[in-house]
């Protein structure tokens, strides 16, 4: 199909405002394109590179507005030609958002605020698309009587009439997270547990004073006996009598150890059992010679 000039001006109008309808080619016997001035090109160049840089930034909504404004007539027709191309490509890829609220006792909600990122977007659900930039958003419901919703959802490249919805619980329910004057197991304040003793405790307690008190009684009577034999038959003494001393020393001395290990086990799992750990203990005694060792063990 061939046009004049005035024709295609009209054309060219029609296609930028998205309708053809109503477009004649009479009409163009009374209008005149109207020649871009060196201002015109400017705001139409600045437009058109805002359209891009904003795509590329995220920023659709911005974007799509300004390669709308560089798709009008007064631009070059090369410019027009890119912006319209541009606007059109965003209008596919800009995701659109559909908000949505019921009630949890079953229903829709209708006088629901929200608001996207900090501001309000929606004085009430319309069910309407509202487009917006991709990536991720924080919404905000807000009911007068159910109080108010946060979520955090993102927004897909190309993903249209998307649903947003929650659910607000029932203010009337007497277990209802929320409502007036109750308390949800999750928002009761915990009460620390009071420990107990563990009875490791008493029992490594009991050898270790067991332990302590054997020592004490195989030392006194180790060292009396010793006085008493340095005193009357030294140094020709009986084997066996200076033998028997030398037991009890030894005694002494494992007496001892077993008396360490055990106090300070048990003054280990008691501190251990207030920061909650359980630890297992083993005490042993290993013969050595000449005497023995006392050995404990505690494992976390």
């Amino acid at each position: 199909m061939i046009m004049n000039t005035k024709c295609r001006w009209i054309f060219q109008t029609a296609l930028t405002l998205g309708s053809f309808t109503g477009a004649r080619c009479a009409l163009a016997q009374e209008a005149t394109p109207a020649q871009p001035t060196a201002s015109t090109a400017a705001s139409c160049e600045t437009s058109y590179e805002k359209a891009q840089t904003d795509r590329v930034a995220g920023h659709y909504i911005s974007a799509s507005s300004a390669a709308l404004a560089c798709s009008q007539i007064q631009c070059n027709q090369a410019i027009v030609r890119e912006c319209m191309r541009l606007y059109e490509s965003l209008q596919q890829d800009t995701p659109t958002l559909v908000f949505a609220a019921r009630k949890a006792e079953g229903g829709e909600l209708i006088d629901v605020q929200v608001e996207m990122d900090g501001k309000q977007v929606a004085e009430r659900i319309t069910g309407r698309p509202m487009p917006v930039d991709p990536g991720p958003h924080q919404f905000a419901f807000i009911e007068p009587t159910r109080g108010r919703i946060e979520t955090t959802e993102s927004a897909r490249v190309g993903d249209h009439a998307r649903v947003i919805e929650v659910t607000f619980p029932d203010p009337n329910a007497k277990n209802a997270p929320g409502a007036p004057g109750v308390v949800t197991p999750e928002q009761a304040p915990v009460k620390p547990q009071k420990r107990g003793i563990p009875p490791m405790t008493f029992v490594l307690g009991g050898i270790g004073v067991a332990g302590l008190a054997s020592f004490a009684y195989f030392r006194v009577s180790g060292v009396g006996d010793y006085n008493h034999y340095n005193s009357t038959c030294s140094p020709e003494c009986n084997p066996n009598d200076i033998d028997k001393v030398r037991t009890k020393f030894t005694a002494s001395y494992i007496a001892l150890g077993v008396g360490l290990a055990g106090v300070a086990g048990s003054a280990l799992v008691f501190v251990l059992s207030r920061t909650g750990e359980h630890p297992s203990t083993e005490a042993r005694v290993e013969p050595l010679e000449g005497g023995a060792m006392a050995r404990l063990r505690t494992r976390f």
